[in-house]
């Protein structure tokens, strides 16, 4: 069990690694605004949301990611949209939902 979970670990750091170059990658693809930029607080909330995706799926709590979605939305509305804004933000949170779901099939997997 041990073992498994360092294994755990070690997915976990590479994927965020690999997740950050991805944003990037796609970032200067679209070419971003300075108000989009890649931030420690930035960081922290996708680490926050793939934790959040992990422990409910590894609960079978898939409804919660309902809720997941739904305050992301409400954060999000403004009166005055940015497309490029947009667009990095459902590339990025769709990036970051697809590796909260590799994180739970790894642990799944490494678990038993």
């Amino acid at each position: 069990m041990e073992g498994s979970v360092m294994k755990l670990i070690g997915i976990i750091a590479a994927g965020e690694v690999l997740i950050h170059v991805v944003l990037f990658i796609i970032s200067r693809l679209i070419r971003k605004t300075n108000r989009d930029k890649i931030t420690g607080t930035s960081i922290f909330k996708g680490l926050l949301e793939r934790a959040f995706i992990l422990v409910t799926l590894s609960h079978d709590l898939v409804a919660s990611l309902t809720l997941l979605g739904a305050l992301k939305i409400a954060t999000r509305i403004r009166d005055h949209e940015d497309k490029v804004s947009n667009d990095f933000f459902v590339i990025g949170n769709l990036v970051s939902v697809m590796f909260g779901i590799a994180y739970f099939i790894f642990s799944k997997n490494l678990m038993g």
